[in-house]
């Protein structure tokens, strides 16, 4: 491509213009009575877009502004109709090439309306050597404009230039609920509300869209913030896919996707808050000026877990530019290599005391644990009744002896272990002293009271009064007690947002989502040292607004490790492998194929420990210090694979599932890979795909050191062709996992 850096770009004779990062490429067209388009897209491995392409039928406008002076030109279609949206036309294109490494490639695209004052740039950034892009729009208006939705991201997706339709799509979307999340789905699209209406008879835009959204700031608790589209060259189920793409919106609160039919084709489109479904609009205006959440997309060649692929590489960069943003490059290294033991799932749940944490912390020392977390209940001093009273975030007056918080601290320190602490700093209980300390403009209200729900107050990070106590809070439990790793839990939501001194309800909730990513980044700046993991009932808040912030995600709050196998198996499709917070809560009362089980969730992910490890004899803290170990080499591997699927897409509910670690590009590198396969019931085999000519080791529990688990005998691993090996459970009678190293 030619050179564009801090360039105008030029459009041919048909109003095209071509940007990309030389692997993705998008051809834009801009004509004269109509807004900017998408005509061409591609990715690693398909054919190249260009202008001499013939360009997609049919495309959408790259942004949707719904406008309440003139809303929708389909009532059916109230976002991707937008009256202001078709209005506006093109002005110019400027991009510029990276200036220096970590630097993306970046496209703004101005385009002005036709009839009022509304200005809109969309801005595209592609980081070197990715086959993905970033994407915002700005919004400003010289006379006062009500804007009531904007579009972070719309694609009109390349469907001719790939010699495919609606009709071979598939879709894949994730939902969830509390204790079970990450439950991914594929279906045709046309098998989902999309259905084919015949558009020979019916022409014009289609009002059937496959639809998801979020209502406030749990924003994975129901449905996943991202999506992926498979397009097939046949309708056969082992047709290969002409191309897949992923998006996803990294915000902190409010958000929809949808995924419609053009006449031909599909567009993608992607938005944070809106109307019709938040409570949310923005009076344009001078001096007022408006900038949507972010999104990416991903696109390549091959099937959908080559867009987890990609979209797992660009989550990585983005990850490292953000740490690299708030000066943590060098602790962002170290925190990727920790264990962590926190004392809380299938073990203290909340009730910490003296007594119980000693033998916890010297069986968490033996393991070989990093840090050593309490979990919540060491401020209660109320013997359990702390959930509406929490807020002051000081240490229990009556759980840990005369010593108190700080003794336990001093004893997790001499046992070369760092000390962590839950914290939910978002909230005050009602009966609360900081309820009466902290003014009203500090809480989320609503109708002239505070909104509470479950007995607590949600604290509005609009506020500084709000900010400060939470910042003291931080800074007083790093410098009084030497924390060096938190675990911020959520367990309470504010609804659509508050009232107060604000333009709209979800207005005021969108400025405070935004406000609360500020605080995390000042508390970041000033203590890079400390590790942060973000919790929300399990994984109910795992958007990747902030996990492109904070070091791991808990990827669930189930008891059950036969069900919490399913959660670890689909967690890579949204969550960094380096960031999956695994628990793996081992007992010493488990038979040996059951704590096999538990523990192998964690391995190839973050292996986050609990359990009553004090307990254990030298046989079992001997099979978690192999898992640790084990753990530890992949985590030295990990920023160079991608989550691989062999067997499929997990069911959340089948009998087998089989996750692992792959090198991106399918050559061997540092690793050949891993993979984690769990035999819940059913059959006592399956067979799995892996690279041609490709062998799997069975690593954990290792079979050269049987005496660690005897009663897990090894799995018999047969080939069946050059690219299938079947793997056969060694227990038929019982639920069993095996962890797998990939052999070239």
């Amino acid at each position: 491509m030619v050179d564009i850096r801090n360039t105008v770009i030029k459009t041919d004779a048909q109003g095209r213009f071509l940007w990309g990062n030389g692997v993705v490429r998008m051809v834009f067209e801009a004509a004269p009575d109509a807004p900017v388009k998408l005509v061409g897209l591609s990715g690693r491995g398909m054919t190249p877009a260009s202008l001499d392409a013939p360009a997609q039928r049919d495309p959408r406008p790259i942004v949707e502004v719904v406008a309440t002076a003139s809303g929708a030109s389909d009532n059916r279609l109230r976002l991707i109709t937008s009256v202001a949206g078709s209005k506006l036309r093109f002005v110019e294109a400027t991009a510029a090439d990276p200036a220096r490494d970590g630097e993306p490639y970046r496209l703004q695209i101005v385009q002005r309306s036709s009839e009022s004052a509304l200005v809109v740039t969309s801005v595209f950034e592609a980081y070197p050597g990715l086959s993905a892009v970033r994407t915002h729009v700005q919004m400003s208006s010289s006379e006062r404009c009500p804007v009531e939705a904007v579009s972070s991201l719309s694609l009109t997706l390349p469907m001719d230039a790939n010699h495919t339709d609606v009709d071979h799509a598939r879709i894949l979307w994730g939902e969830g609920a509390w204790s079970a999340e990450n439950d991914w789905h594929i279906a045709r699209l046309r098998d989902t509300v999309v259905r084919d209406r015949n558009l020979r008879i019916n022409p014009g835009e289609s009002s059937s869209r496959f639809v998801q959204r979020s209502a406030s700031t749990w924003t994975t608790a129901e449905r996943q913030p991202a999506g992926i589209i498979e397009a097939l060259h046949g309708n056969d189920k082992d047709a290969d896919a002409a191309f897949s793409l992923m998006w996803q919106i990294e915000h902190n609160g409010a958000w929809e996707w949808e995924v419609g039919e053009n006449d031909p084709g599909l567009h993608i489109t992607a938005f944070g808050p809106e109307d019709d479904d938040h409570q949310w609009f923005t009076a344009l205006g001078e001096g007022h000026d408006f900038t949507s959440v972010p999104a990416s997309f991903a696109i390549t060649a091959g099937d959908w877990q080559q867009a987890v692929a990609e979209m797992t590489l660009q989550r990585r960069t983005l990850r490292r530019v953000k740490a690299a943003e708030l000066g943590r490059s060098a602790q962002f290294e170290t925190s990727q290599g920790l264990v962590i033991y926190n004392d809380y799932m299938n073990t203290l749940f909340g009730d910490p005391r003296l007594d119980k944490e000693l033998p916890l912390i010297e069986g968490a020392a033996k393991a070989g644990a990093d840090i050593f977390c309490i979990d919540a209940g060491w401020y209660d001093s109320t013997d359990g009744g702390w959930w509406d009273m929490v807020g002051e975030w000081e240490p229990s007056t009556n759980r840990f002896g005369k010593a108190g918080l700080a003794g336990v601290a001093e004893a997790i320190h001499a046992h070369g272990m760092g000390l962590g602490l839950w914290l939910e700093p978002e909230v005050i209980g009602v009966k609360s002293p900081m309820a009466d300390r902290l003014p009203e403009s500090a809480f989320f209200q609503r109708h002239g009271v505070r909104v509470a729900h479950s007995g607590r107050y949600l604290l509005d990070f609009r506020s500084p009064q709000a900010r400060a106590h939470v910042t003291r809070t931080v800074d007083r439990l790093i410098d009084e007690f030497g924390t060096v790793f938190f675990k911020f839990d959520y367990n309470t939501i504010p609804g659509v947002g508050s009232d107060f001194e604000a333009e709209s309800q979800g207005g005021a909730l969108l400025d405070h989502c935004r406000a609360y990513l500020d605080w995390l980044d000042d508390v970041r700046r000033r203590h890079p040292d400390v590790m942060i993991e973000n919790c929300g009932s399990g994984a109910m808040r795992a958007d990747f607004a902030q996990l492109q912030r904070l070091d791991l995600q808990s990827t669930s709050d189930q008891c059950d490790p036969l069900v919490y196998a399913a959660i670890a198996a689909g967690a890579g499709m949204t969550i960094l492998p380096e960031q999956q917070g695994n628990w793996g809560y081992a007992q010493q009362e488990m038979d040996d194929e059951t704590a096999v089980l538990t523990l192998a969730a964690g391995v190839l992910g973050r292996l986050y420990l609990s359990g009553f490890i004090n307990r254990m004899d030298d046989t079992r803290l001997a099979l978690v210090r192999d898992a640790i170990a084990l753990h530890r080499r992949v985590l030295a591997e990990q920023e160079h694979l991608v989550p691989w699927w062999p067997a499929g897409l997990p069911d959340f509910n089948g009998d087998w599932l089989a996750s692992g670690l792959r090198p991106f590009d399918g050559k061997a590198g540092e690793s050949d890979g891993y993979l984690t396969v769990w035999r819940r019931g059913g059959n006592d085999s399956i067979d799995v795909t892996v690279p041609e000519g490709a062998r799997l080791e069975q690593i954990f529990p290792n079979p050269s050191d049987a005496a660690h688990a005897p009663e897990a005998k090894p799995w018999g691993v047969d080939v069946v062709d050059e690219t299938t090996v079947r793997l056969t459970a060694s227990a038929v009678d019982k639920p069993s996992a095996r962890i797998f190293r990939l052999v070239r």
